[in-house]
């Protein structure tokens, strides 16, 4: 099983090597790496603190050894990208302690791991992998009644990226059915997530910023409505994350019993409202924190059956992505020449980047202060 779960961890870093985009390629990325560069904090709700606080880490380290600010972004991307490719064997864990076989585990991290959008965004300073590894992580880790990681695991999750709390009612049941002390077990639990969380916090966002999150989206929620061709792009993301498996695991959700019920029905339930966040057809990738545990896991077993069509259609789809993704390519690499033209830009302009301002607040972050004003779009 240990040779099984590290092919997974290699596939998965694979796929994310071979999907991903070298460069930034979503608008969060530049912003992430910019914040782990400059300092600072993430406007979006908890403020991502565990995921900063572990970026400027490393930048720290970089920069310890001598190295260049332009080499951070490339450092983030594939540091993350690692971090991210525990969740595919992670996945097998959870699988195989949820009562499914040893070869419908290990089909359900094989899923994720040659999924082409979770690949995709994986190789990316984006949060969306390593909190889905840590919510994974956490689960596992209540399997075994090991209250205080499960916990610390938790919170760290949820103050990597936020929907990871949709996972906690069930790391709570299957901590209180390991530990057979229930009420005790969970008020530990609790205990530790909340000071976990507390203490990423201490390093990220704050109330007002809070508050001030909700206030925006209902702003942009009452600018920008919802519509039936946003549903669809993100039910056909959801689709393309593993074409089979999503087909499967939707058909057999309403088999699930018992423990394994009560890591899917929470994540399908959360993935059925993400389909309708109102910018959700911006970036699909938010239903990443509970699409993979919602429907892989119940497909494991039919993909273990059929393995030979799971094969056929996981390495068309990873064959498919250098055509799909061609345009964020593009755009990542004229992205990354933006540092030499601004350069030799007056010191003092204002700047309409367009889609854009992501590599330019980048370029801007790793040049010698400059009087820029930045027009950015939204």
């Amino acid at each position: 099983m240990r040779r099984a779960l590290l092919g997974l961890f290699v596939l998965a870093l694979v796929s994310s090597a071979l999907v991903g985009t070298h460069g930034v390629a979503y608008w969060d990325a530049g912003d992430y790496v910019v914040l782990a560069l400059r300092g600072g904090t993430s406007g979006l709700l908890l403020g991502r603190p565990a995921f900063l606080l572990v970026s400027r880490g490393l930048v720290r380290l970089l920069h310890a050894v001598g190295g260049a600010d332009a080499a951070v972004e490339p450092l983030l991307r594939w540091s993350w990208s690692v971090v991210s490719a525990t969740a595919a064997p992670l996945l097998a864990v959870l699988g195989a302690r949820l009562g499914l076989s040893r070869a419908a585990a290990l089909a359900a991290g094989a899923a994720l791991a040659t999924s082409p959008t979770f690949a995709h965004t994986s190789h990316q300073v984006l949060t969306d992998g390593p909190a889905l590894a840590a919510s994974i992580g956490a689960l596992v880790a209540a399997t075994s009644g090991r209250v205080v990681l499960a916990g610390a695991l938790f919170g760290l999750a949820v103050a990597t990226r936020e929907t990871a709390v949709v996972h906690g009612l069930a790391v709570l049941l299957l901590v209180r059915t390991r530990r057979g002390n229930g009420s005790a077990m969970a008020a530990a639990l609790v205990a530790v997530t909340v000071v976990a969380a507390l203490v990423l916090d201490a390093h990220g966002g704050s109330p007002r910023a809070v508050v001030g999150w909700f206030s925006a989206m209902r702003r942009s929620s009452s600018a920008h409505g919802l519509s039936l061709r946003d549903v669809a792009i993100s039910c056909g993301w959801v689709l393309a994350m593993a074409p089979l498996a999503v087909v499967a695991g939707g058909a057999r959700l309403r088999t699930a019993r018992g423990e394994l019920a009560w890591v899917v029905v929470p994540a399908a339930v959360a993935t059925a409202l993400l389909l309708f966040y109102p910018d959700g057809s911006f970036s699909p990738r938010y239903v990443l924190s509970t699409a993979p545990l919602a429907l892989l896991l119940p497909a494991g077993a039919w993909l273990a059956e059929h393995r030979r069509a799971f094969v056929i259609v996981a390495a068309l789809g990873l064959a498919s992505v250098p055509f799909t993704t061609e345009s964020a390519r593009a755009i990542a690499a004229r992205g990354a020449g933006l540092g030499p033209r601004l350069a030799a830009l007056p010191p003092t302009l204002t700047l309409v980047p367009g889609h854009f301002c992501p590599h330019a607040k980048l370029a801007l972050a790793t040049l010698p202060p400059r009087d820029v004003r930045l027009v950015c779009p939204g």
